[in-house]
């Protein structure tokens, strides 16, 4: 048995109707709607208390597999194929050998439509999520509480899905490292900021937006609140990134400023 998850995620990838994953995304998008209800009934009290409610989905992820009616969407979609093809072992980096004995790369033999169906799987999974969001967005919209809400959408990794011949997180190129990472609500405008930031400045932009001092908190925290970012001023810290688990054989750390 292999102690990780191998490339069987990318030979396997395709269209089911329910799996383990897809039922617990269904699952927590149930549970979170029935919370959202529960914090209407007292929307209007005198003394309610703001709340905070975290929403963790696991898509898109692999294994690579979707319902029909979002693999559909991505019938001859052009970003099907990697922008960086397969990079042949031995003109790899030292830790890119190392994933690829990760993932047990010897034992497979992927062909080019197999890559493709799996970035098909997985962009199906985003769209999937995107319809789990719309249906909690519309939730909070019918409880008119969507004015007086922050909605913050942010992922812990990527995946490489192909490019360099690399599958799923354990590095720090561009498909492991970049996620999304979206805010929206009163006072905040619409826009694109492109510089690097982390899921460090999560927590302290959350506490910034409710007028918490993260000091008095968690002091020791390398995040910064993006409000200033998102108001038009330049980040005063490069972004940090560290690596401690699968395909690593110690700690791994980056440091990202701009594009380098």
């Amino acid at each position: 048995d292999w102690w990780y998850h191998n490339l069987g995620s990318v030979t396997g990838a395709g269209v089911a109707e329910i799996t383990n994953q897809m039922e617990y995304d269904d699952e927590v998008a149930f549970h979170a709607t029935q919370k959202l209800y529960e914090f209407a009934r007292v929307s209007d009290d005198a003394d309610r208390r703001p709340w905070c409610l975290t929403v963790s989905f696991t898509h898109p992820h692999d294994p690579y597999v979707a319902r029909r009616n979002y693999w559909d969407l991505y019938e001859n979609c052009p970003a099907l194929e990697p922008e960086v093809g397969f990079i042949p072992y031995d003109s790899q980096d030292p830790h890119s050998k190392r994933l690829y004995k990760a993932s047990d790369y010897d034992s497979f033999d992927i062909t080019p439509e197999q890559v493709r169906r799996s970035r098909r799987g997985y962009f199906a999974n985003i769209s999937y999520l995107d319809d789990k969001l719309g249906e909690l967005l519309s939730v909070l919209e019918r409880t008119r509480m969507l004015d007086d809400t922050i909605v913050l959408f942010c992922s812990d990794h990527g995946d490489m899905l192909g490019e360099r011949g690399l599958w799923f997180k354990m590095c720090f190129y561009e498909g492991a490292a970049r996620v999304p990472l979206m805010m929206a609500g009163k006072g905040i405008k619409a826009g694109l900021i492109e510089t690097p930031v982390s899921n460090l400045d999560v927590a302290p932009t959350l506490c910034d937006l409710a007028g918490i001092d993260m000091s008095g908190i968690a002091p020791w925290t390398d995040g910064q609140s993006l409000l200033l970012l998102a108001g038009g001023k330049e980040r005063s810290a490069p972004v940090l990134m560290e690596y401690a688990a699968e395909g690593s054989y110690a700690p791994m750390v980056a440091i990202r400023n701009g594009k380098y």
